[in-house]
């Protein structure tokens, strides 16, 4: 029932389309026909996701804003609505993704405002207003146009009045909430740093990468020292580290992580080079910024980390983030390679998107709230947000060190064929900072997961095995350097 319906949504539009191109004198017929079959049918999903107690279709809010701009598209080219007012629209919209993207990029957390909603509904207030009166003037009954124009003009305005207040109140809110972000950190003014470098990461191959490290560590008057290219990464690093207060990890993520787990650095400041293939550390401490970045002398910010504890198959990992499913399938097929290029990242992507089907059955525990998924393809737990994976502003304000984990179960209520595809859209929605399905937020001090089947798991980018079953806290903390 749920497929059908929301097939049918997407489905509207060729259809009116092709209604119209039919017999576009009778255009307005067509657009009245099609809209009211869509309005039927929002109204049995909303029913029936009432008596399931269930999430709307992935493919719901795509299609109506779809068909909304559609509508208007059409109704524009052909001289009965305003171009201006669609331009406004479009730009509003526009803007708006575009601030929400940058926000989720500066770990930034708007959520969706209201005057979004309002606009939704004077956009469809508009599309029947102008549908009427064009059925009145075909019908030859003009006595209430004047009444249906009086309303339109008034809709447009209001519509506008809102548009300019959405897109000046997003652009305030990102400026206040950025000046509000960095006056509650604690800028460092007098660095004693050291740099340890791992040789063995993929980025120290690459030339221009070797050419930043030498000019980060001259501009900050760091000395670098390489690790040893032994399976005991930080053998005999003790006595160099001990008389600097801030070590920087030149590395990849998996770098960085087994630095969180080696009690040499509990009490000092961490901080984050990249030489790695993924680097998502790069985009939650420098927030995303091209690697050019590195070459100005900016000062670093202190401030404290939440560390998670994961325990799994009678082991324990210390960590920021970690996955299963889809991402940690592609993390399971890196694992004997030995460049950890973005080539081997994109093969092994394809190995995962052409292999076999992806379907967990998971019962989750937050905090005692059990969450039971019949077909979860992907589930992220992590403390930070960072490009790729993005959990960014689909929660809502978490600090560093707050004691609380975010989650972001993905979630299809569809069938388990389009879950690959399902993960690129799920990237689009976090970078938009959009809670929309099939995207299920979690927020919790403790995780608990259990599976019917094993899945592959991995944590700060490196694959741990497969287990049925694990748990997450917070651990302890950690001080980290950003900007």
């Amino acid at each position: 029932m749920r497929n059908l319906l929301a097939l049918f949504h997407l489905a509207i539009i060729p259809i009116m389309i092709y209604l119209i191109s039919r017999n576009s004198d009778s255009y307005t017929y067509s657009a009245i026909m099609v809209l009211s079959f869509s309005i039927m049918a929002s109204i049995i999903e909303w029913l029936y996701l009432k008596k399931k107690r269930d999430r709307e279709s992935f493919l719901r809010p795509f299609a109506d804003k779809l068909l909304v701009l559609t509508v208007l598209l059409f109704l524009a080219f052909w001289g009965k609505f305003n171009w201006l007012v669609l331009s406004l629209f479009i730009f509003r919209d526009l803007l708006a993704g575009t601030i929400r993207l940058r926000a989720a990029r500066e770990n930034v957390i708007i959520k969706s405002r209201w005057p979004g909603k309002i606009i939704t509904i004077c956009e469809i207030s508009l599309i029947f207003s102008v549908l009427i009166m064009e059925y009145l003037r075909q019908a030859a009954t003009v006595v209430f146009v004047p009444t249906f124009q009086l309303i339109q003009f008034s809709l447009i305005i209001v519509a506008m009045i809102i548009s300019i207040y959405s897109i000046t109140d997003y652009i305030l809110i990102y400026g206040q909430k950025i000046s509000a972000r960095k006056r509650n950190w604690a800028v460092i003014n007098n660095e004693n740093m050291i740099i340890l470098a791992n040789r063995k990461s993929g980025g120290f191959r690459d030339g221009y990468r070797r050419h930043l490290l030498k000019l980060f560590a001259r501009r900050r008057k760091a000395r670098i020292v390489f690790l040893p290219q032994t399976t005991e990464m930080f053998k005999g690093i003790g006595k160099i580290i001990k008389p600097f207060q801030q070590v920087i990890i030149a590395g990849g993520d998996g770098s960085f992580e087994s630095a969180l787990n080696h009690p040499l650095f509990k009490g000092k400041s961490l901080g984050f080079f990249p030489l790695g293939a993924g680097n998502s550390y790069y985009s939650y401490f420098y927030k995303g910024k091209r690697f050019e970045y590195l070459r100005s002398r900016f000062k670093f910010r202190e401030i404290p980390l939440d560390i998670l504890g994961l325990k799994f198959n009678g082991q324990k990992f210390q960590t920021t983030f970690l996955s299963l499913g889809i991402d940690a399938e592609v993390i399971k097929q890196t694992k004997n390679v030995t460049d950890h290029n973005f080539a081997d990242y994109f093969k092994a992507a394809a190995k995962v998107a052409f292999g076999p089907r992806l379907a967990y059955s998971l019962l989750c525990e937050a905090d005692g709230r059990k969450y039971q998924w019949d077909n979860c393809f992907n589930l992220i737990i992590s403390k930070i947000p960072f490009i790729g994976y993005g959990l960014k502003a689909t929660i809502g304000d978490i600090d560093s060190d707050d004691g609380l984990i975010l989650g972001l179960a993905q979630v299809n209520t569809h069938a388990p064929f389009f879950n690959k595809g399902l993960r690129l859209w799920c990237i689009l929605l976090t970078q938009l900072g959009l809670n929309k399905a099939p995207l299920v937020p979690l927020i919790g001090k403790t995780f608990k997961i259990k599976s019917g089947k094993p899945f592959s798991l991995q944590a700060g980018g490196e694959f741990l095995g497969s287990t049925a079953e694990l748990s997450v806290e917070v651990l302890r903390k950690q001080k980290v350097l950003m900007i």
